[in-house]
């Protein structure tokens, strides 16, 4: 589950971002920050309940429109939608690992009893 402990500290630098570039007068870009974060850690969350446990595969959507916007709010692009640019694409990575990824594959683990090597 470390890809999820991963989004969440991206959601994070995400909700601090506007107060380290400056913008936090700017309400819609301080409020959009916040609420995206947010949704990172929610969806992140609900990674962890068994029936939900694919929940982080819609960060991809949230990613998608960061990138998104980030590249067209302004041309060019200020600092903090630099920042959303590539925080997207590193959110694009993140998302797709899988949460069982620090164990050994099913095929393995269900042979691992058996005392073959």
């Amino acid at each position: 589950m470390w890809g999820r402990v991963v989004e969440i500290m991206t959601a994070v630098w995400i909700a601090a971002s506007p107060f380290v570039f400056g913008v936090q007068d700017d309400p819609e870009l301080l409020w959009a920050d916040q609420s995206i974060a947010l949704t990172i850690c929610l969806l992140s969350g609900l990674s962890y309940w068994r029936p939900t446990r694919h929940a982080h595969l819609l960060i991809l959507a949230v990613a998608i429109g960061l990138t998104i916007w980030g590249r067209f709010a302004e041309l060019p692009p200020s600092p903090p939608h630099q920042n959303h640019i590539v925080v997207g694409l590193f959110l694009l990575m993140i998302a797709l690992i899988p949460n069982q990824a620090s164990q050994p594959p099913n095929a393995w683990r269900r042979h691992a009893g058996d005392g073959l090597s």
